[in-house]
């Protein structure tokens, strides 16, 4: 599962991938969560 800032964005499965689409500047944080409730995350900035 993927979320941006905590809120779900999708759901995948192994070796299957999405693009998300993010349509204003600012920061952001990107985490995933595994079956096995493992977690990761990473924060970025999108700019004009």
């Amino acid at each position: 599962w993927w979320f941006i800032d905590g809120a779900p964005l999708a759901d995948t499965d192994t070796r299957q991938d999405f693009t998300p689409t993010l349509s204003k500047p600012g920061r952001y944080q990107l985490s995933v969560l595994d079956e096995s409730g493992q977690t990761a995350r990473v924060e970025f900035s999108v700019v004009e």
